[in-house]
């Protein structure tokens, strides 16, 4: 497999459990090199040649603060084990914890994150809480990404929320994830992102199939959609929807190579 300067990239990949949902996480505190052997597998199988690797958000967190801390630190190690192909890491914050959180926000830009990742419905507060502009304020400083999941009918995680954060800084890359869960989900960030430059759409989590590829492709462009997998830890090798749709969407050679790669290796400056 060649390494993260070219082939697939999967910009959405989760290390740690999706608590409650059997086969999409499981066991892994206990051997983090077995889950990253299972991972390479997956992305080997197919063709994916460097991902990035956020956390799960579903966590648990019966201390607080330092239990996210020592979340951030796993996905960290857990980079450490395959750096060429998980070049790219995202940490979170839990937003519940108001302003107390900015000191990891800037500890995670010196391990050398490149960026925070949210799914709010899970985590507790909506995207747009007076905290989370003094969390991307912060972020936007230190030239961080937003990595926000935008699930269908999410409520917390509404896109008429991410357009108020991406309003207001301009200057800071967001990424709505799970956009291709509705159609309807998929018009709203299309307006978003069309609206606001600094805002890109990913296929994670495709309910809509190619008819969705595109009819973005043709509103927003090529350029603005970033493909991810959704992969969880210890997950059995598994079909990805949105490798199916681009194949099934007629993309040109250009199109499929900024979808599948090129433009998240280009907002992560590798």
């Amino acid at each position: 497999m060649g390494s993260h300067g070219e082939g697939k990239f999967d910009l959405h990949q989760h290390y740690g459990a999706l608590m409650g949902v059997p086969g999409a996480g499981g066991a892994i505190a206990g051997n983090p090199q077995l889950d990253c052997e299972r991972r390479l597998a997956f992305m080997d199988a197919h063709g994916i040649a460097a991902a990035a690797i956020m956390p799960g958000h579903s966590y648990s967190a019966p201390r607080g603060l330092p239990d996210v801390v020592a979340i951030n630190d796993g996905v960290h190690a857990y980079g450490a084990l395959s750096p060429e192909r998980f070049p790219a890491l995202f940490g979170t914050v839990d937003p519940r914890h108001g302003r107390a959180c900015l000191p990891e926000v800037d500890r995670l830009h010196s391990l050398g994150f490149k960026g925070v990742s949210w799914h709010h419905r899970m985590q507790g507060l909506p995207m747009d809480h007076p905290v989370m502009f003094d969390i991307v304020e912060r972020m936007d400083a230190l030239g961080l990404i937003a990595m926000c999941h935008c699930y269908a009918q999410g409520d917390f995680e509404s896109p008429w929320r991410l357009r108020r954060l991406a309003e207001r800084f301009p200057d800071t890359t967001f990424c709505a994830l799970d956009a291709m869960t509705s159609f309807e989900n998929l018009e709203q960030l299309a307006e978003v992102a069309l609206t606001c430059g600094n805002v890109y759409i990913d296929l994670t989590s495709m309910l809509i199939g190619a008819q969705g590829i595109r009819w973005a492709i043709e509103r927003v462009g090529a350029e603005k959609l970033v493909f991810g997998s959704n992969h969880y830890s210890m997950s059995p090798i598994h079909p990805v929807e949105a490798l199916t749709a681009v194949d099934a969407a007629g993309c040109s050679t250009a199109e499929t190579g900024a979808i599948l790669g090129g433009n998240a290796r280009r907002l992560l400056g590798l």
